[in-house]
């Protein structure tokens, strides 16, 4: 029967919502209750894309819908397959009775306004839209609720994901994604490194739940905002030198290089001499200009009256590097991964740092060790 799969007809399957923490829980209550529960391993989550949710469905039959969480006034969900034809070729390989559900999404341009800019568009203008190969719309698949004309309504959540992260494995086409699960502190790592890249947050999910449609399950599913970030205001302190070889994967075109026996920097396209065996090397861009490679940072311990580094901060703009002395001083937000201490849980520094923003409303003096007790 046209919708049908497995006897259960997944065209008026309602989509399951996901659970937020209620206003009245502050950040840090917030956080305490999203650790215990990633660091029990119980809990899995992956990648959120920021686009607009998209149900994928291939009856029996092999009708396939492309349809949104919502009905429209007229009573009746919109079915939107035409407006991704590059999606078309993967939707034949897919087998009948399958129902996928993703986010469609702008790659390189995310944003929910973004994505319905096209997906709301009439069909010919959408399509218009998406001519060039940089405006093409990509699925990115984070569930599976039935599969070859298997329902997997009663799988539980960590099933359905490892089949989704199988499938991954052999996907061959440009324009559908899919997600990769993680949980223990593999799952806070990448959390918080999509948080501070300045993602909107991410999912989790108890690995034994069941997909539960039209509801939004507060023991098994919740959401996880910008408001989770973990960050501290620290002082630049100084500079680090830079890196000099490059290892990039820019080589055919690079342009800073390096003379190995006589030490001349050398501009411009010398791939083909280096290629040929000349005594020449790719060098980085901080190297060749005399700029730094990365900022050291500290925090200010108020007991010893004394600022104590904690490591360094890389990915800074340009600007920065080359002028880094007029930084000094300053404070800047940093996120990491994760707060780093000893076995004494003593903190030792912050696994991967990233700024996320300058503070100009801060003093250095206000940047204290108290924000890692």
């Amino acid at each position: 029967m046209k919708h049908f799969v497995d006897k259960i007809d997944f065209y008026e399957l309602e989509a399951m919502k996901y659970h937020a923490y209620p206003a009245s829980w502050d950040p840090e209550r917030q956080k305490k209750d999203v650790l215990s529960k990633i660091m029990s391993g119980d809990w899995y989550g992956s990648q959120k894309r920021d686009g607009f949710f998209m149900k994928f469905l291939k009856d029996e039959d092999g009708n396939i819908t492309f349809t949104g969480r919502s009905k429209s006034v007229s009573g009746d969900y919109i079915n939107k397959w035409e407006w991704v034809p590059q999606l078309h070729e993967w939707g034949d390989s897919v087998p009948n009775g399958t129902c996928f559900l993703g986010e469609i999404y702008w790659v390189g341009n995310e944003g929910s306004k973004n994505t319905t800019s096209i997906m709301n568009c009439l069909k010919e203008k959408a399509i218009a839209r998406q001519e060039k190969e940089e405006n093409k719309l990509h699925f990115y698949i984070f569930d599976v609720l039935a599969y070859d004309n298997i329902s997997f309504l009663k799988e539980p959540a960590l099933e359905r994901f490892k089949f989704i992260e199988d499938l991954g494995t052999k996907n061959v086409f440009k324009y559908t994604e899919f997600a990769v699960y993680f949980n223990g502190p593999e799952l806070w790592d990448n959390l918080q490194s999509l948080l501070a890249d300045g993602y909107e947050g991410m999912v989790i999910i108890q690995k034994d739940s069941l997909y539960e449609p039209g509801k939004r399950p507060s023991k098994t599913t919740k959401k996880i905002k910008q408001a989770l970030k973990q960050s501290i205001d620290v002082i630049i302190l100084g500079a680090n030198a830079p890196t000099r070889p490059y290892g990039g994967k820019e080589i055919e075109s690079w342009k800073y290089w390096e003379n190995m026996r006589t030490g001349e920097k050398l501009e411009g396209d010398h791939y083909k001499d280096y290629s040929d065996g000349l005594p020449i090397e790719p060098i980085t861009k901080a190297y060749f200009h005399g700029w730094a490679g990365s900022l050291i940072i500290g925090l200010y311990d108020a007991a010893a009256d004394k600022v104590v580094p904690i490591g360094s901060v890389s990915g800074l703009t340009e600007e920065v590097l080359q002028n880094w002395q007029s930084y000094k001083g300053k404070v800047l937000e940093v996120g990491g991964m994760q707060l780093m201490r000893d076995d004494k849980g003593e903190f030792t520094g912050i696994r991967h740092p990233k700024a996320l923003g300058w503070r100009t409303d801060k003093t250095a003096r206000e940047c204290t060790m108290d924000q890692v007790k």
